[in-house]
């Protein structure tokens, strides 16, 4: 759930998302200042449970994320997540919410600090739902793709046969 690789490795390259989206938003860091970001979003069914979050200000690098998918589906209608995400409506009344005139807010946190997005419900809705309809929920464990998922995760090719 972080945004940096691990020491001594660099970062595996993300699958191709089969689904994506760029939402704007709004960032605020540490809670002292606000500034305008496109969150773009991406999904792919060779890793079905993960979401990738790139958040890009136009003046700094861009900051990626990579967390469940149950996550944003679970944050749009109330609090979810706990450590280095979290998730959850605002106005925290569903129905503003159903109506496309809510937002949502997206904690992130890691050493180097924390920063809170928002995001229009709407955009990630309409995310959200485009990848339910390439992998439905409680379906990922059925797709084939765990195994490519975890190659691309460690950087390793895969061979015809399924092999590593």
């Amino acid at each position: 759930m972080s945004h940096h690789a691990p020491p001594g490795l660099g970062p595996a390259p993300a699958p191709e998302p089969d689904v994506s989206c760029r939402c704007k938003g709004s960032a605020t860091l540490e809670g002292l200042v606000t500034v305008p970001v496109i969150i773009a979003f991406g999904y792919t069914a060779a890793d079905p449970y993960a979401v990738r979050m790139v958040v890009e200000t136009g003046i700094t690098p861009p900051a990626r994320w990579v967390f469940a998918r149950d996550l944003l589906t679970e944050g749009l209608s109330r609090p979810a997540g706990l450590a280095d995400v979290q998730v959850w409506p605002v106005p925290r009344r569903p129905r503003r919410l159903r109506a496309g005139r809510g937002t949502v807010r997206i904690r992130v946190s890691s050493p180097g600090g924390t920063t809170a997005l928002t995001v229009q419900a709407a955009c990630l809705q309409a995310f959200l739902d485009r990848t339910l309809e390439r992998v439905a929920a409680g379906a990922e464990s059925t797709e084939p793709h765990l195994d490519d998922a975890l190659a691309s995760w460690l950087g390793m090719e895969r061979r015809d046969d399924g092999a590593v």
